[in-house]
């Protein structure tokens, strides 16, 4: 406020200098100051950064087996504290830290996260972050860590008929996540934030699976392997609708291209596998070998081109270098003017290759036709630009 005041002041007299002028004689008033920027916010300012932390594929999961097949579920699929939906898939325990995107002067690269006093996530899935640094400019990323993080789904929970009764999700181990979404503290307090957990046994494992039976023996741990990958980046689109909506976006991908130094031409980066799911237990004898505990899994044959649930893992070669900057859009090869397809990003998505982490992106998708209704989101959701 104090800066705006000054700012303000200064605007104030030059306007009123130049209405105090003769139009006949149109010399330089030497009264006008000349507008400097004069930095009068206090030091040390922190921002408290708070959200929940949920495993995606058990929300899924839910959705998916709440009602008889061809039925679909009748609870609204919401990302919300009182849906069912949610409330089994939060996850307890999880330890939760900040990948700083801002590079370090002195090396060029981002400083190390804070794994030695990480925040927890409580029995209710939320988590907070004290003493954020409050600042604009480069973002930062939610890091879950794995550790002991531990899912809610510990009983079955009945629903009203003709809804089935909602069975525990397979448990498994969570290996470090980032979220990608940006993060500029550029409020006091940062509400709403999601740190997204990525389980063993559920797509990283039908990755391992289709890897090992194409003649390559992998595990999920290889994948965190910076030998072995570069890293994995896991996009999960949904359709376009209101924010909190998680409906995947039937029969899209992603595609992944990275700047060619030689040419400035954009070519394929890394390798797109898209991923489909069935109940455990629920494929033919052929497929059953590909198929994760929690039930996702690729086909066999020539790569499919699209996931009839929008979920693709891009796997990214080791690096032989700096990480590069892979460039993402969406994929959809639908066209309908009702649904306002092909879908597309809302914005472009480029993100770096972090090997020893699974990247996870959960993104609403968009339609064709740009909307002209102004979206103005609230300063606690510190998004940047704000």
């Amino acid at each position: 406020m104090h800066r705006a005041l000054f700012v303000g002041t200064l605007l104030g007299a030059a306007l009123l200098n130049a209405g105090c002028q003769e139009s006949t004689n149109p010399a330089v008033s030497t009264f006008t100051p000349r507008p400097t920027y004069e930095n009068r916010e206090p030091e040390g300012l922190t921002s408290r950064l708070n959200g929940f932390t949920v495993d995606p594929e058990a929300y899924f999961i839910n959705l998916a087996s709440c009602a008889p097949v061809p039925e679909q579920c009748q609870l609204p699929p919401l990302y919300a504290e009182f849906s069912p939906l949610l409330q089994r898939a939060l996850v307890r325990n999880a330890p939760i830290t900040l990948q700083d995107t801002q590079p370090d002067p002195a090396t060029g690269q981002p400083p190390a996260p804070d794994v030695m006093t990480p925040s927890v996530s409580e029995a209710n899935g939320i988590w907070t972050r004290d003493k954020v640094p409050t600042r604009r400019g480069a973002p930062f990323l939610v890091l879950s860590l794995g550790g002991q993080a531990t899912l809610a789904n510990n009983a079955v929970m009945p629903l009203p008929p003709p809804m089935l009764t909602l069975q525990p999700v397979p448990e498994g181990n969570y290996v470090p996540t980032v979220t990608v979404r940006p993060v500029v503290p550029a409020h006091s307090a940062c509400v709403g934030l999601e740190a997204l957990q990525m389980s063993d046994k559920g797509i990283l494992e039908a990755v391992a699976k289709y890897l090992t039976a194409e003649g390559t023996p992998t595990t999920v741990q290889d994948l965190l392997n910076p030998a072995r990958f570069g890293g994995v980046t896991v996009f999960w689109l949904y359709r376009p609708g209101f924010p909190v909506f998680r409906v995947p976006a039937a029969n899209t991908s992603v595609v992944a291209t990275v700047k060619d130094v030689s040419s400035g031409v954009d070519v394929p980066s890394g390798r797109v596998l898209n991923i489909e799911w069935a109940p455990p237990g629920a494929l033919p004898p052929p497929l059953a070998p590909f198929q994760s505990t929690r039930g996702f899994f690729i086909p066999p044959g020539p790569p499919a081109p699209i996931s009839s649930l929008g979920l693709a893992a891009v796997l990214h070669p080791p690096l032989m270098g700096p990480p590069p900057m892979v460039t993402f859009t969406a994929k959809d090869l639908t066209t309908s003017d009702p649904e306002g397809r092909p879908w597309v990003f809302q914005a472009a998505v480029a993100l770096p290759v972090v090997p020893g982490v699974v990247s996870f992106a959960g993104l609403q998708l968009a339609n064709k036709t740009p909307s002209t209704t102004p979206s103005i989101p609230p300063p606690s959701t510190c998004l940047p630009g704000q």
